[in-house]
């Protein structure tokens, strides 16, 4: 299709997330329409590329829902920099749509049983660029980072309401896990 709005995009998804509960399954039916959204940017936003010098990337909410349930924003990340390794306690769906961003899969190597520890190694490396995807499900733990000289621009599309999330971040060096941190957020509603 490739001319679908943002609000059109949420509406399929919701009758998506109506119907499914298992993660996978959402997923499976979220990345094709992820994909034709990206394919056409013409509903990406000069704002949308207005990032935060401090926090490395700037994120505009597209659409949050009054239950925290589905979730959808814009990531711009500034060149050099990312987020730590961080899981998201939900399913998720990232497409990018300008410039390159890179996505690293970690696996956990210890049984979470030790509060505060976490031995990770990196499992995959993805570049995502324009109409990629990688997906996620809850307890994956995944960082990003912009290893160009340019910002990168992603859709990122999640079963729940991230600030709503019991999330962790995690440090592979000194293998610690803490909670994630509170993210700054812009939002712009949904044409």
């Amino acid at each position: 299709m490739g001319t679908r709005t943002v609000a059109e995009f949420v509406a399929e998804l919701k009758s998506i997330t109506a119907r499914n509960t298992d993660p996978a399954a959402v997923i499976e039916r979220v990345i094709p329409l992820a994909q034709d959204l990206a394919q056409d940017t013409s509903w990406v936003q000069p704002a949308f590329y207005q990032c935060d010098e401090e926090q490395g990337f700037g994120i505009t909410v597209l659409n949050q829902e009054p239950d925290d349930g589905l979730f959808v924003e814009v990531i711009c990340w500034l060149p050099g920099r990312g987020v730590a390794p961080h899981d998201h306690q939900t399913w998720g769906v990232v497409v990018g749509l300008d410039g390159e961003e890179v996505n690293v899969d970690w696996r956990r190597l210890d049984d979470g049983s030790q509060p505060g520890y976490a031995e990770l190694e990196t499992a995959k490396e993805t570049a995502v660029t324009h109409g990629a995807v990688v997906s996620f499900l809850p307890n994956d733990i995944h960082s990003v980072r912009n290893d160009g000289d340019v910002p990168s621009l992603s859709l990122h599309v999640y079963g729940n309401t991230l600030s709503a999330m019991k999330r962790s971040e995690f440090d592979p060096i000194n293998k610690t896990q803490k909670p994630c941190p509170q993210r700054k957020r812009a939002t712009i509603a949904a044409e």
